[in-house]
């Protein structure tokens, strides 16, 4: 730390995550209403992006390590930076983030996009969403390996129906 002697402050990458949900009625897509928090980045989130810049010989490819999936459960349990799975996946709601999927802002920023369709995730709360790896294998596997989780958040409870679409918006910014 000399440079903290020497009276140089180096700067810190903070990130920074907002998930925005817009609940819309099935076919008209009226807006019905608009949720939106800060989320929790979690420690996996540090290796993850560890593991990205150093690509030694023995760290998995950088690929691995894109964000591959937003997942969505019913737990209201709030999140802490420990967490590495979901605490109530719902499977059937998994979203693969493809490209499209994945739109840059301003500098720094990257906004990530999922639909809840509606025959998707019917008969649920849900309450829980988060951003996982894509792995080493399939981005639909089980959370383990080189399948991380990035960040998850809770949010209020919507009771998933036919009659009703949710609309993910989940924004990550890296600052100083």
């Amino acid at each position: 730390m000399q440079l903290i002697s020497a009276g140089i402050q180096p700067s810190r990458l903070k990130t920074v995550g907002t998930l925005v949900i817009r609940v819309r009625e099935a076919g008209s897509g009226r807006l019905i209403k608009t949720l939106a928090k800060r989320n929790t980045i979690t420690y996996n989130a540090g290796d993850i992006v560890r593991a990205m810049l150093a690509q030694r010989a023995t760290d998995p490819a950088a690929g691995n390590y894109a964000l591959g999936s937003m997942r969505f459960g019913t737990s209201a349990t709030a999140p802490t930076r420990y967490d590495t799975d979901l605490l109530a996946e719902v499977g059937s709601t998994r979203q693969r983030l493809i490209d499209a999927k994945k739109v840059d802002g301003v500098t720094g920023e990257l906004t990530l996009q999922a639909t809840l369709g509606t025959s998707e995730g019917n008969g649920n709360t849900l309450q829980e969403a988060a951003l996982f790896t894509l792995g080493a294998a399939n981005w639909d596997d089980p959370v383990g390996g080189t399948l991380l989780m990035f960040s998850r958040q809770v949010h209020a409870a919507v009771a998933k129906t036919v009659a009703i679409t949710l609309d993910y918006n989940w924004t990550l910014q890296f600052t100083t």
